[in-house]
């Protein structure tokens, strides 16, 4: 018995020597893609985008999921995949080929101080990866836009939410699955600034 205690200890200690071994691996990192957004219809007014704003927990570059069938509240991130940036940086940058090709030379970012009819607050609540069975899960994002009248006489609210699955239950399933999902929340959102700047 003696022996046998000593020889578990002894595999114990080599498994945990293994866990704790430095390693070489690199997160793969992951952005939006270089292709450009889906067609947007045109803008007639001006419009000035200030930075995405973002949940405290989307302020780093972890590529976040929970698992809805088992423990929902918990968020946790890919250990081996990241963003290139943080989301709201992502989202930003979409925005930005999005609505500069809606409003063409009448679009700006905010920090740019140039002439503008509207000014565009988009703030990002959620994206992420709900994990809805062991072999099924989606990707979530919802933003909530605020658009103001450059004289701030108008102002106007939306909340855009946009789900799509994803075909794999990974990181790299994760992350395509998060760029469809927002640039159909983005296509939305360039219909209602249509709607909202159309008089």
């Amino acid at each position: 018995m003696k022996r046998r205690a000593l020889l578990l200890a002894w595999v114990a200690g080599g498994l945990g020597g293994c866990t704790l071994a430095p390693t070489t691996a690199h997160p793969a990192l992951y952005d939006l893609g270089i292709d450009p957004p889906p067609p947007a219809e045109p803008l007639r007014a001006r419009v000035a985008l200030a930075e995405v704003s973002a949940s405290a927990w989307l302020q780093t570059q972890a590529i976040v999921y929970r698992l809805a069938y088992s423990d929902p509240a918990q968020l946790r991130p890919y250990a081996l995949s990241r963003w290139a940036a943080a989301p709201a940086e992502l989202v930003t940058q979409r925005l930005r080929q999005t609505l500069g090709q809606a409003a063409g030379a009448g679009f700006s970012m905010m920090a740019e101080g140039l002439p503008t009819d509207y000014v565009l607050h988009v703030h990002l609540e959620s994206f992420e990866q709900v994990v809805d069975t062991p072999s099924s899960s989606r990707a979530l994002v919802r933003m909530r836009a605020r658009l103001t009248s450059a004289d701030r006489k108008t102002s106007a609210q939306q909340v855009f939410e946009s789900e799509r699955p994803c075909a794999s239950v990974d990181a790299a399933g994760s992350v395509h699955a998060l760029k469809a999902a927002t640039d159909a929340a983005i296509a939305r959102l360039v219909h209602w600034i249509g709607s909202q700047t159309a008089a």
